[in-house]
């Protein structure tokens, strides 16, 4: 852990389980830019500039950002399949991340390969490989005790799951600094099958249920699974719940999440105001900042 977030944790500033208002606030722009992104990858999808969307990531921004925003330089990612918004969250440019979505014609994989290779970004990550790849750095990580991690991410379904089994299992018996990030949608499950308990043990690993769209939620369970894999204490995989329940955020005000609809940007937003945290930046001036950031990233799919 960076010793100046340590500093930062340890002020009067600390709001809900050692999370700072500078922290919170860092979430919730992140969040932000992400549906902002997302939004961008849609309409350009919709008028045929691009091969591809966002929708994988569509309404996980809460997930995507809070598993992630604590990621090093030197801790590795792996990205579910479609599922871009960590890469960004963790540095991935808009270019890159633009290219990869693009129509063969103007698409520079090339690009986008070199820039996730020097950031420890894995991506098409559905293959055996990266599984592989996983666990030599996580190993290499142990044995050097460099306390870089890695992070796994993989999606909603019981058969991906079952995939990362055998990585799982081995994450776990050799306690490898490894957290496991899975979208846990409860209509995949067989109906026979006991809901998961908020804490249990999968596949040999330390497995914690949260919701996916509460942002303050997960940000704590991968905070501490990051802590506890960088002191070499072992992997953990986090059962990030995908249900049709607006997300508590640690109980911030019912009629405030009921206006949000579920949506966990304007959720956090609500949260936010009822612990009376002010914004250390002006939202209009950010969005507007960031779109002509969007503006730039995506010119060359016009040329």
């Amino acid at each position: 852990m960076p010793k100046n977030q340590k500093q930062v944790e340890n002020t009067e500033e600390k709001t809900f389980s050692l999370i700072s208002n500078e922290k919170l606030l860092a979430i919730y722009a992140a969040m932000l830019r992400c549906r902002l992104l997302e939004q961008r990858a849609t309409a350009l999808f919709q008028h045929g500039k691009l091969d591809s969307d966002l929708h994988v990531s569509s309404g996980l921004e809460a997930t995507a950002v809070a598993a992630a925003i604590d990621l090093e330089q030197a801790d590795t990612l792996c990205l579910a399949p479609n599922d871009w918004l960590p890469a960004f969250v963790k540095g991935m440019s808009l270019d890159a991340l633009f290219r990869a979505l693009a129509p063969s014609s103007v698409k520079s994989t090339g690009s986008t390969q070199i820039e996730a290779e020097h950031k420890n970004i894995l991506f098409d990550s559905g293959k055996a490989d990266a599984q592989k790849t996983i666990l030599d750095r996580a190993s290499e990580a142990s044995e050097t005790k460099n306390e870089a991690v890695a992070a796994a991410f993989i999606p909603s379904g019981a058969s991906p799951l079952a995939q990362w089994q055998k990585t799982i299992q081995t994450a776990g018996t050799k306690r490898l600094p490894v957290v496991f990030v899975h979208y846990s949608d409860p209509a995949d499950a067989p109906s026979s099958a006991s809901p998961l308990k908020p804490e249990a043990l999968l596949h040999g690993v330390p497995s914690i249920a949260v919701d996916a769209r509460d942002p303050v939620a997960v940000y704590r369970v991968a905070y501490e699974a990051i802590i506890r894999a960088r002191q070499l204490r072992g992997a953990t995989l986090l059962e990030c719940m995908i249900d049709s329940q607006p997300p508590s955020l640690g109980g911030a005000r019912s009629h405030d999440l009921q206006s949000a609809a579920s949506d966990p940007v304007a959720a956090m937003e609500s949260y936010l105001k009822s612990k009376n945290i002010e914004m250390d930046f002006d939202t209009q001036e950010l969005i507007s900042a960031f779109n002509r950031d969007l503006d730039l990233a995506t010119r060359f799919i016009d040329k």
